[in-house]
C-alpha cells in the first residue's frame, strides 16, 4: 500500500508547491524535528475551528488513503472520533513536490485503538496535529508562571455553560499574565494554547513551543514562543523610558526607536529589504541604521 500511495504522489506532487528551504542550526535542534525525524514520536490531534469540524481531519486510514488523497472528502477522519487522541508516527516516506523540494507521507498508529493512519505534509507541515512532547514541555515551563504577552488584546476563553461569544481581553503590551492551564489549540501554526488570567479574566495566548510541524522556511534562531511573550517584565529589564512605552501602547513608531520596540508597537513587518535595513508596513518604509530607526518613508 505504501508503494501505491507513493506512486500516486509521484504524479500528484508535480502540481504541489514546495517551500522547505531553511535548515535549523541552533543548539536546541533536538527539539525542532523535521518530518524525516518524526518516526517514533507522538503527536496529538488538535481541536479544529468550529467551521472545519464537520469536514474532519485531512488524514485517512491506510486502506482508504489512495481515494482520500485523490479528493474524496467523505473519507477524512471524523473530528469527534479523533480530537485529543494521540498517535505514534511509525514511518515517513518522502516524495518529490516540485522546485527540487520533497514532501512527506506520515504513517501513524492511534495509541489506544491501533488504528493505522496516513497523512501528507504541505510545505513540511501536517495539519491538525501537535507534537505531544511540546505540550508536555510547555506545561513544565509555563504552568503557574507569570508571563508578559506581546499583544494588546487576547481572546477570551469560551464558557461552555454560556451562549455568550468570548470577548477580547485588553492588556498592556508586556503586562503580567498568569498561566493557569496549557492544552492543545486549534491551529497547527500555533498549536499550544496558554490559558492565562489577566485582571481576573481568562484569555488564550496561542504559541508554537518548538518548530516541529511548522513550515521549515519560517524557522529562526529563537524559540518560536518568544514571538508571543516575555518571561520577565520588560518594563524593568529593558530600561526603556516611559515615553517609549507610551508610543508602543499608542501603536506609534518614531525615529530613534529600536527594532524590538517597533515590533512591539506594529508587529511583524510585511516584508524586509536590504538585509534588514528596511522594514515595510503597508505604505510605510522604515529605514534603519543598525538596530535604530533613522527615517520613515511613505511609499506607493
Amino acid at each position: 500500500m505504501k508503494k501505491m500511495i507513493l506512486r500516486l504522489f509521484l504524479t500528484v506532487s508535480l502540481i504541489l508547491v514546495g517551500a522547505v528551504s531553511s535548515v535549523w542550526t541552533a543548539s536546541a535542534a533536538e527539539v525542532n524535528l523535521t518530518p524525516p525525524q518524526w518516526t517514533g514520536n507522538g503527536f496529538t490531534f488538535l481541536a479544529l475551528p468550529a467551521d472545519k469540524q464537520a469536514a474532519g481531519y485531512e488524514i485517512f486510514t491506510v486502506g482508504q488513503a489512495e481515494q482520500g488523497f485523490q479528493g474524496d472528502r467523505s473519507l477524512r477522519l471524523p473530528y469527534a472520533n479523533h480530537v485529543g487522541k494521540q498517535v505514534t508516527v511509525t514511518d515517513i516516506v518522502s516524495f518529490p513536490a516540485g522546485n527540487n523540494q520533497n514532501e512527506y507521507m506520515a504513517y501513524m498508529t492511534v495509541n489506544d485503538t491501533g488504528e493505522k493512519l496516513v497523512g501528507r505534509t504541505m510545505r513540511g507541515q501536517l495539519e491538525g496535529l501537535v507534537l505531544t512532547d511540546d505540550l508536555v514541555k510547555a506545561r513544565q515551563q509555563f504552568l503557574g508562571k507569570t508571563i508578559y504577552p506581546k499583544f494588546r488584546e487576547l481572546t477570551g476563553v469560551y464558557d461552555p455553560g454560556s451562549y455568550a461569544i468570548p470577548t477580547s481581553i485588553t492588556t498592556p503590551i508586556g503586562g503580567p499574565a498568569t498561566v493557569v492551564d496549557v492544552y492543545a489549540g486549534n491551529q497547527s501554526q500555533e498549536p499550544v494554547w496558554l490559558i492565562v488570567t489577566v485582571n481576573g479574566e481568562k484569555a488564550i495566548l496561542p504559541i508554537a513551543y518548538s518548530y516541529t510541524n511548522v513550515s521549515v522556511n519560517t524557522w529562526t534562531q529563537s524559540p518560536p514562543w518568544q514571538e508571543a511573550l516575555f518571561m520577565e517584565n520588560p518594563r524593568s529589564t529593558f530600561g526603556w523610558s516611559q515615553e517609549v512605552w507610551n508610543a508602543i501602547e499608542s501603536s506609534s513608531v518614531e525615529e530613534g526607536m529600536t527594532k524590538e520596540q517597533i515590533r512591539l508597537s506594529w508587529g511583524k513587518p510585511n516584508s524586509i529589504d536590504g538585509n534588514g535595513t528596511a522594514w515595510i508596513y503597508g505604505t510605510k518604509k522604515l529605514n534603519f541604521s543598525g538596530d535604530v530607526l533613522q527615517s520613515i518613508q511613505t511609499i506607493e
